[in-house]
């Protein structure tokens, strides 16, 4: 099975977002204080670097070329709202980050044109994906506790969220799971 140029555009995307979430959980890992935090946040920094890892991998394996690439989902966050600056920002904003690659890779995975390479990365992804977002969800939750305005980050998020992922639609002609 053939895959084009755009598909591996668009698995080039995937594995330079997963390095820079990595990078910048790991970042935030380095800063936590809290024992419990600091693992979660130091087991879900190496699991983004691993997914990075399992894209370069399935690149080659279609008969690839990894490239470098600034172009990443944390960037065009960056771009609309700013660097996150608190762990707060940071955690509200992974976990719309990873409710939109759920999906996504949920939608990837459904189409009949996906090369079973990376339906097979998908597939692993996936279920690493939802420990990532029960994991923030409880330390969002109990932030919120807290009187943290939780909710009103999360729909901000959300919004600029929707903004980042229509514009990479059009920018890496990703499909939609009807096409």
């Amino acid at each position: 099975m053939q895959i084009s140029a755009d598909e591996l555009a668009i698995l080039n995307f995937y594995r330079a977002s997963e390095l820079h979430g990595g990078l910048v959980l790991g970042e935030m890992a380095r800063r936590a204080r809290e024992p419990g935090l600091m693992r979660s946040l130091t087991t879900h920094a190496a699991e983004e670097v691993a997914h990075a890892a399992m894209w370069t991998e399935a690149i080659l394996d279609v008969g690839g070329r990894p490239s470098p690439t600034r172009d990443t989902y944390q960037a065009r966050y960056a771009a609309a709202l700013g660097a996150p600056a608190t762990m707060l920002d940071v955690l509200a904003l992974t976990q719309v980050f990873e409710r939109r690659v759920y999906r996504h890779f949920t939608e990837h995975l459904r189409s009949r044109e996906t090369h079973p390479a990376v339906r097979a990365t998908l597939e692993r992804m996936l279920e690493e994906e939802k420990g990532h977002l029960a994991w923030v969800k409880r330390w969002l939750d109990a932030q919120a506790e807290r009187g943290a305005h939780v909710d009103l980050l999360l729909r901000r998020y959300a919004a600029v969220d929707t903004l980042v992922y229509e514009a990479l639609l059009r920018d890496y002609r990703w499909r939609r799971a009807a096409a």
